[in-house]
């Protein structure tokens, strides 16, 4: 499915290629090997082409992440809707320090909350989303026996990691499947403190470990 969200007319990206030395042959170079700080001053500064790649590069993320919240995908998609319009009405109120991508993370997380709350959302969603579950890494004799047994132990870890409380799954979610920092996921989740999120993610690891007889989870702390 492709999921759009309103972007600026062809005409007006044009402009802002030109006006900013961008060729559109190669835009999307030139803008990927700018940080984040220097991209969204570029967006501060009002600059179209740079909201373009800024949402081209996070969306899907975002809608997947939205996905461990909610069945909704409506839902999802007015929360993001309404964010990206919110953000650039105020685009020259809001700064960030580092990443963009857990500014939007936070922002939406917050949003689709709010939103939930609102319609009495109590459900979550693991099973329609692009979740890849744990990318695991085992020896060459494990690899072999994985391979008889993959279907089943695809089912026992899903089913395992249904049985982990929603903060467990997104702590999961966003380990392992967005590389968030232990940093990262505490300032996301509003945690107090690191060993918060490492407490939370040992639990949901032990959690699964004990459901699973047949897979090795290999994780380092």
């Amino acid at each position: 499915m492709n999921r759009k969200l309103i972007l600026p007319p062809e005409k007006e990206v044009k402009k802002s290629f030109q006006k900013n030395n961008f060729e559109p042959s190669n835009n999307k170079e030139s803008l990927d090997s700018l940080d984040d700080v220097r991209l969204w001053k570029l967006f501060k500064e009002g600059k179209e082409i740079a909201f373009s790649h800024i949402y081209q590069t996070h969306f899907e993320g975002l809608f997947q992440y939205g996905c461990q919240f909610t069945k909704n995908e409506s839902l999802i998609e007015d929360a993001l809707q309404d964010m990206f319009i919110e953000l650039r009405e105020n685009r020259k109120k809001i700064s960030i320090k580092t990443s963009i991508r857990n500014y939007l993370f936070t922002c939406l997380r917050r949003r689709i909350l709010l939103y939930k709350k609102k319609i009495n959302d109590n459900t979550v969603n693991f099973e329609n989303s692009k979740f890849r579950l744990f990318d695991i890494e085992i020896s060459t004799e494990q690899k072999i026996i994985a391979e008889q047994i993959k279907t089943d132990n695809n089912k026992k870890l899903k089913e395992a990691v249904m049985t982990l409380t929603n903060r467990q799954r997104e702590a999961i979610y966003c380990l392992y499947y967005e590389g968030l920092s232990y940093l990262e996921i505490k300032k996301l989740m509003g945690f107090s403190n690191i060993r918060s999120v490492r407490n939370l993610i040992y639990k949901a690891l032990n959690h699964m470990k004990s459901a699973l007889t047949l897979v090795i989870l290999c994780f380092y702390y």
